[in-house]
């Protein structure tokens, strides 16, 4: 890491005062203060930029006429002009490019763009900037966000295409970056246990309407019709908790419809692994309740001998169909609100509260379907109750509840796991479909292709989960150490 420089000491080392040669350049400058700031701010800019031109400048004749990369020789092809993009401003610089050796027409490498770590044609500081920004937000705001701080970025599309660019090739790597930006985190105190869990939410696809023509390549015509449709992106957590149960520190994953869960799955049993090794506490599955989604966990827990202590439904969950069946079954208003209370008060202090639960209501269901039309009496535990004749639309509603707590009755055992200090809720899951996906990708009017979306959600996850910059950090490093001299 280059030394930091302190700006006294460049200051004093300036005959002229670097200072006092920066005020005169401003002398001529009238008008109020907010005025001149704006100028000094633009002063600033040119003169950052023409020293990244001329720093650029020469780097790029250190080289020689063949160089290394990847371990390949490579010589020296023709000079030409590259234009290259910085938080300052735009330059063009002169270089060259180099061809691999022993290959008619092969590939070309431009070592300056290694060496310098120019990255998708942007300086570091800017490609940094560009991916944190693209994960973030959109890019129009990010654009705003820097007019506003006197930067001199480019254009919209430019930047569009730096953070994807960027965002594909730090995915790409994914694999093998994760242990390291793993290892390099510190230890979090205070952790009793780890949570996981999968999830889904729609994202607006832009998808090519069958049977229409495509334009033909390099020709400026409109673009291609396309229609919306709503696909199921995927969301992953690995959450650690301290002896209460609440969140210490989360790390989301995230995949696309097209990309599936197989791969997002596997990275969060390696996250798994890792954790369980540095803490050696126990593992706890919490989500909805969806079939598929707990066989993918169970299969990948099975194949990478993943002990898994805990399997729990997300109780928020739980609550919403509770408080469903005692509106439907009561007809709502207080009744409605007491038997909701009284029920969960029962699961957070018994763990046979829910066994309970569906007795009740498999007893109501089947007066409701074979008793009541005789003018029987409701069974026992819902006399004291003014029940709502359940029929049609609403027996059925009740009836799929009652089934889907019959299903999952061993996943609803909260009373222990409150006393254990183990938690209960899939908040993390929960909020990384909005955090990580609705936010930045649900937002008005906005809809996504393919090979935009996968990016950003990958380095979204990324940010939110605080690994962005040393996953930048390295996948850079790594394509400098490509080069090395002849």
């Amino acid at each position: 890491m280059a030394k930091a420089i302190r700006i006294e000491d460049a200051y004093e080392g300036c005959p002229d005062g670097l200072l006092a040669r920066f005020g005169a350049a401003l002398a001529e400058v009238k008008g109020p203060f907010a005025e001149r700031e704006a100028a000094a701010l633009a002063l600033g800019n040119e003169l950052v930029r023409r020293w990244i031109a001329d720093e650029l400048q020469r780097l790029s004749g250190q080289f020689g006429d063949e160089v290394v990369v990847d371990g390949q020789r490579y010589r020296r092809h023709g000079d030409g002009t590259g234009r290259y993009h910085s938080l300052c401003g735009a330059v063009a610089v002169r270089r060259a490019s180099y061809r691999l050796v022993g290959v008619h027409n092969g590939p070309t490498v431009v070592p300056l763009e290694l060496g310098a770590g120019l990255w998708q044609n942007a300086t570091p500081a800017l490609a940094f900037s560009v991916t944190q920004g693209f994960a973030s937000r959109p890019l129009r705001h990010y654009e705003a966000e820097m007019a506003a701080a006197h930067r001199r970025v480019p254009s919209r599309s430019t930047l569009e295409r730096i953070g994807k660019g960027i965002g594909c090739e730090i995915e790409a790597t994914l694999d093998e970056a994760e242990p390291w930006l793993r290892l390099a985190e510190p230890l979090v105190e205070g952790v009793r246990s780890i949570s996981v869990g999968l999830d889904r939410t729609t994202v607006p696809m832009s998808e090519p309407i069958s049977g229409a023509a495509s334009p033909p390549p390099r020709l400026r015509r409109r673009p291609m019709p396309v229609a919306v449709a709503y696909r199921m992106a995927y969301v992953g957590t690995v959450s650690l908790h301290d002896r209460d149960g609440a969140v210490l520190a989360t790390k989301p994953f995230a995949a696309t419809a097209h990309e599936g869960p197989d791969r997002l799955v596997e990275r969060v049993m390696r996250e798994l692994i890792h954790q369980r090794a540095r803490y050696g506490v126990p593992i706890s599955v919490i989500q909805d309740g969806a079939p598929e989604l707990w066989t993918l966990i169970a299969e990948a827990a099975e194949r990478h001998a993943v002990p898994i202590a805990h399997e729990v439904i997300d109780r928020y969950h739980v609550d919403e169909r509770l408080a469903q069946v005692c509106a439907l079954a009561t007809g709502g208003g207080r009744l409605a609100h007491e038997l909701y209370d009284a029920w969960r008060y029962q699961l957070d202090h018994s763990d046979t509260a829910v066994d309970r639960i569906i007795r009740h209501v498999d007893a109501l269901v089947w007066h409701a379907c074979l008793g009541a039309s005789e003018g029987d009496s409701a069974p026992s535990f819902w006399r004291a109750r003014h029940v709502r004749e359940l029929r049609g639309e609403a027996l059925a509603a009740v009836s799929g509840h009652v089934e889907y707590l019959r299903k999952n009755r061993r996943r609803m055992r909260y009373a222990s796991r409150r006393r254990g200090g183990l938690p209960i809720g899939s908040g993390p899951t929960e909020g990384a479909c909005k955090s990580v996906i609705a936010v930045r990708c649900k937002r008005g009017g906005q809809r996504w292709f393919e090979s935009g979306l996968a990016p950003c959600l990958s380095l979204r996850a990324l940010h939110l989960g605080e690994r962005l910059r040393p996953a930048f950090e390295r996948s850079a490093a790594a394509r400098s150490a490509t080069l090395a001299a002849a």
